[in-house]
C-alpha cells in the first residue's frame, strides 16, 4: 500500500516542481533584464545557474496531473522567450556527431 501511495504522490510532486521553474522563470522575465538576455542567449547555463530546471518527465506531469495550469503557464512563458526556447533547453547537449 506504501508503495502505491509513493507512485502516486511522485506524478505530482514532479508536477509541482514543474509549475514552479516555469512560474519562476515567467516572473523573472518580469523584471531582470539580465536574466532575460542570458535565458535567450543561453537557457541551459542561465536557468542552472538560477538553480531552475525543465526535466521532461516534470513537464509530462504537469501536463497531465494540470494541463490548464501548463497551458497557462506555457502561453506566458511564450509570450516572454524565443519560440525555441523549449527545444534549446530540451535538446541533447551534445552533439552525436
Amino acid at each position: 500500500m506504501a508503495q502505491t501511495l509513493q507512485l502516486t504522490q511522485n506524478p505530482i510532486e514532479s508536477a509541482m516542481r514543474a509549475g514552479m521553474s516555469i512560474d519562476a522563470i515567467i516572473g523573472r522575465l518580469a523584471y531582470d533584464e539580465e536574466f532575460a538576455k542570458n535565458l535567450a542567449e543561453d537557457p541551459r547555463t542561465t536557468m542552472e545557474k538560477a538553480g531552475l530546471a525543465f526535466e521532461k518527465e516534470s513537464m509530462d506531469s504537469l501536463m497531465l496531473v494540470d494541463p490548464k495550469r501548463f497551458d497557462a503557464a506555457c502561453e506566458a512563458l511564450f509570450n516572454l522567450v524565443d519560440a525555441e526556447f523549449l527545444y534549446k533547453v530540451a535538446a541533447p547537449s551534445c552533439d552525436p556527431f
